[in-house]
């Protein structure tokens, strides 16, 4: 009878296999809720987090495709302008590259393996600053502004090409989605990275009224977006 499988000597042809195991990886303590354990290789990159009861991962996004298992627990992922998935123990979630999504655990808190492709540089280099909790009034974001807006956008209806939303200044595209409640402040708060003081001095200041160039942009932006409710009696100021 052949002994017991040596998985050493049967990788011994490649240097290229390597043999790794969760246990011997020290966990990496993120913030009061969130740790986690990597492993990488050139092209993938998996993550086992555990999260506490509760807990919420804010809006982000990556150029990474992602694959989201849940071990343990139950696990809530939200996407902007969409209603959240849950998934429990055995779901399996694909996520694609440059979506934003936040995540929430359940009142029991979960385990979940993330598995990225291309790797996740900013996990290696430490820099992924959504984990922080440095200060907890202002959103830690990691995303792009534009896809996110437009995520709300698509929530009611609309899908705007991401490249033609960029013609129009950011901060007229967040009024704009602000103005016709696809956000509420706090969505667009996170969205925009901004802190309650910056929030009310961004309010002030639409409230003063457009400048021309601003107003030229707004009426583009009306004439290119229409809500669906709106088709009926839409009209430009």
């Amino acid at each position: 009878m052949q002994g017991p499988l040596n998985i050493k000597s049967l990788f011994a042809w490649s240097e290229a296999v390597e043999l790794k195991s969760w246990k011997n990886i020290e966990p990496e303590q993120l913030n009061e809720n969130t740790s986690r354990k990597m492993v990488w290789g050139e092209n993938v990159m998996a993550v086992l987090i555990e999260l506490a009861p509760n807990s919420k991962v804010p809006l982000h996004d990556h150029v990474s495709e992602q694959m989201t298992m849940v071990q343990k627990g139950k696990l809530y992922l939200c996407f902007p302008g969409q209603d959240d998935v849950e998934l429990n123990h055995g779901d399996v979630l694909i996520i694609p590259p440059s979506q934003p999504h936040s995540a929430k655990s359940g009142p029991e808190g979960c385990v979940v393996m993330d598995v990225f492709s291309p790797i996740r540089q900013d996990f290696i280099e430490g820099s992924a600053s959504y984990f922080s909790d440095d200060h907890p009034d202002k959103p830690k974001v990691s995303l792009d502004p534009y896809r996110a807006l437009r995520g709300y956008l698509a929530g009611v209806g609309i899908d705007v090409p991401i490249d033609t939303l960029r013609q129009t200044p950011l901060d007229i595209l967040a009024r704009y989605v602000y103005e016709k409640e696809c956000i509420t402040m706090g969505q667009l708060r996170e969205v925009l990275g901004i802190d309650k003081k910056q929030a009310k001095d961004l309010l002030r200041k639409w409230k003063h009224g457009d400048d021309h160039s601003e107003s030229s942009y707004r009426r583009k932006l009306e004439r290119l977006i229409v809500l669906p409710n709106e088709i009926a009696r839409y009209t430009v100021d």
